[in-house]
């Protein structure tokens, strides 16, 4: 079959995948333990730093819980591209099967 040859193909677009309703619910849950458990382990090893290695501060401390904040941060940012994603690809079968649809039907004739 040459390169540059397109084939049309009658089949329905292919439905996207899908995730279960739980299978949300879940995602959206771990999303808060995971901020929370973030900026408390970031938190807790400052603190350590600061006591057993670096002695300044409260800088160290601080800069620890900045690590657990920007950890946190890059999770919201994983999970809000996820379900732009879903939602993009869910617009697009939707589109694409109204196309199919109107396509497929016949129009009255007078």
């Amino acid at each position: 079959m040459p390169c540059c040859v397109a084939t049309v193909s009658n089949t329905p677009p292919k439905e996207p995948h899908k995730p279960a309703m739980w299978y949300r619910y879940m995602d959206a849950s771990s999303l808060g333990i995971e901020i929370a458990v973030s900026v408390v382990i970031g938190a807790a090893a400052g603190m350590w730093l600061e006591k057993n290695v670096t002695h300044w501060a409260p800088w160290t401390s601080v800069l620890g819980m900045m690590v657990g904040v920007g950890t946190a941060a890059r999770a919201i940012v994983r999970t809000a591209r996820s379900y732009t994603k879903q939602l993009r690809e869910q617009a697009e079968f939707e589109k694409a099967s109204a196309a199919d649809q109107d396509e497929s039907t016949p129009e009255d004739a007078p």
